[in-house]
């Protein structure tokens, strides 16, 4: 290889993707076991919104209010940004069949 302003900008660019990735876990994560409702959890993860994801279970919306209720409580989040935050924490991406978030 040859030194070029083209192979500096990738390593540039390598450099920075570098520091901001983050490590791969050892192992599958023991939260994705305890998923309480990977259904509910891959449809809001997706960015459904509630009268959606009520739709796709087959159920209705004061149910998807009581599940999220439920899936909040188990995390201990008071939002469900927080919800998201917690989730991911315990390594619950991904699970249910979908990609990666």
């Amino acid at each position: 290889m040859h030194s070029s302003s083209l192979l500096d900008a990738l390593v540039s660019l390598f450099e920075v993707l570098w520091r901001s990735a983050l490590p791969l876990p050892a192992a599958p994560s023991s939260g994705q076991a305890d998923l309480p409702d990977p259904e509910l959890f891959t449809l809001l993860a997706a960015g459904l919104k509630d009268e959606a994801v009520a739709r796709q279970l087959g159920v209705s919306l004061r149910t998807v209010h009581r599940r999220v209720s439920e899936l909040m409580d188990r995390l201990g989040a008071r939002t469900r940004f927080q919800a998201g935050l917690l989730a991911a924490r315990r390594g619950w991406w991904g699970t249910g069949g979908s990609d990666d978030l």
